[in-house]
């Protein structure tokens, strides 16, 4: 997996907004959240809500444009591709590692 890093507030507001939707293998890990919407995107994507040990406490499939999901115990959300959680084979209960996190969202990118 290659990741974006959403960490500052407005890393965090945009979200996956200003990029194009993502592909296989590619994704949002946005630190700390707890809930995130899909309004303004034009596109269904996987969230994966985690905790701070990567611990997969929620796993929202394929939510759909104008939407929201939260999960309060969470400490951060992965976004991803719709169908990508269950092509990786990620379950409730499972570990992320956050050693996958590759590289850092950039403004303006």
């Amino acid at each position: 997996m290659v990741w974006r890093r959403a960490t500052t507030w407005a890393d965090r507001l945009r979200g996956g907004l200003a990029h194009a939707p993502p592909g296989p293998g590619d994704g949002l890990w946005i630190v700390p959240c707890r809930a995130i919407h899909t309004v303004g995107m034009a596109w269904p994507i996987d969230v994966v809500f985690v905790d701070r040990r990567g611990k997969v406490l929620r796993i929202v499939p394929a939510l759909r444009p104008g939407r929201a999901a939260c999960c309060w115990r969470a400490w951060g959300v992965l976004e991803l591709a719709a169908g990508e959680a269950a092509r990786l084979r990620w379950k409730q209960g499972g570990r992320v590692s956050r050693r996958r996190v590759s590289t850092r969202m950039r403004s303006g990118a």
